[in-house]
């Protein structure tokens, strides 16, 4: 079945206001995360500040990029021959050079963050990330790669197309492994607390949203689609299906919102930045009927599980616990 036909030049525009929207979240919620850095000095770490800050400077220097060729495209080249469709699917212009750099160390850092992230859920267990780690070098060595080949005199080869797609295959794959890691072991350590079947909806919510925001969901349904779109996209950008540039060009402030999102919650208490992020804990307590139960804590939020509230006031002192209790004999 033949594709449908998606201009390169709708693409792009369509890529232009999508992306531009992202950054406008990512603006509003780094400015969440940098206020709360500030007020909550007890929450600063200054590797992952650094990081988040600095993943929001090249976000901010692609939007500017992907704006700016848009204004050379559709004004300056617009009466060159072939116009706006061959100046974009011209990817060795130094604009898309320098656009394509910044996107390349987006995917790294953020796929590093994600690796760490999943570190710190696993109690700093080596040997759960030495995969991961070894495909987030995979992951920046085929992107630069990639990246060199738009230096050479004919960047249209399928040894550039081999470089891109092995970025792209590799990334992938690192996002769902780590995300399937990280949503596993929260998953397992809540489902043997019995937690996913006790205490209020909204504590529900609460872990369910705490879930998908950890394990990085989004970002590996979004690397998924960006490499259906690019398996199915022209090596030359000139026809077919070019849908794959509005999913591109938005990436960079994808993977910028996702760390930042699990650091801001971090800030507001809801898990921890250390590896004590995951861990349980256990105590008696006498049953109102005189018997005695256990109650097992899984603590979400910065501090040790042990004494971690269940009440309403924990909020108040930035702890989140799923809880169980398990009846004993009197």
């Amino acid at each position: 079945m033949a594709l449908p036909n998606f201009p390169i030049d709708k693409s792009y525009l369509i890529a232009a206001w999508l992306a531009s929207a992202f950054w406008g979240a990512f603006t509003v919620i780094f400015a969440f995360w940098l206020a709360t850095t500030i007020t909550r000095p007890q929450t600063r770490s200054w590797l992952p500040i650094g990081a988040v800050i600095f993943m929001y400077g090249l976000a901010t220097a692609h939007i500017s990029c992907v704006l700016a060729r848009i204004i050379q495209a559709f004004i300056v080249h617009i009466n060159d021959e072939g116009g706006a469709i061959l100046y974009l699917a011209d990817i060795g212009q130094p604009l898309n050079r320098s656009k394509d750099m910044i996107y390349v160390t987006m995917i790294v850092l953020a796929d590093t963050i994600l690796v760490w992230r999943c570190f710190m859920v696993w109690n700093k267990n080596y040997y759960v990330i030495a995969v991961p780690s070894i495909m987030a070098l995979a992951t920046a060595i085929s992107g630069y790669g990639a990246i060199a080949r738009y230096y050479t005199p004919n960047p249209y080869t399928p040894t550039s197309v081999q470089w891109a797609e092995g970025m792209l295959t590799v990334s992938m794959a690192t996002n769902i492994i780590v995300t399937l890691l990280t949503a596993g072991k929260i998953w397992k350590v809540a489902h043997g607390l019995g937690a996913m079947s006790f205490g209020p909806s909204q504590r529900r919510y609460h872990y369910v949203i705490l879930l998908i925001v950890e394990s990085g969901v989004v970002m590996a349904a979004s690397k998924t689609l960006e490499f259906i779109l690019f398996m199915l996209a022209p090596n030359d950008g000139l026809d077919g299906l070019n849908a794959l540039y509005i999913v591109m060009d938005c990436m960079p402030q994808i993977m910028g919102i996702c760390p930042t999102f699990i650091m801001l919650a971090v800030n507001r208490g809801f898990t921890s930045s250390g590896s004590q992020a995951y861990v349980t804990s256990g105590s008696m307590k006498q049953s109102p009927g005189g018997g005695k139960h256990v109650v097992n804590t899984i603590a979400f939020a910065t501090g040790s599980a042990e004494g971690v509230k269940t009440d309403d006031a924990s909020d108040n002192q930035g702890a989140y616990a799923l809880q169980t209790m398990k009846e004993g004999d009197n």
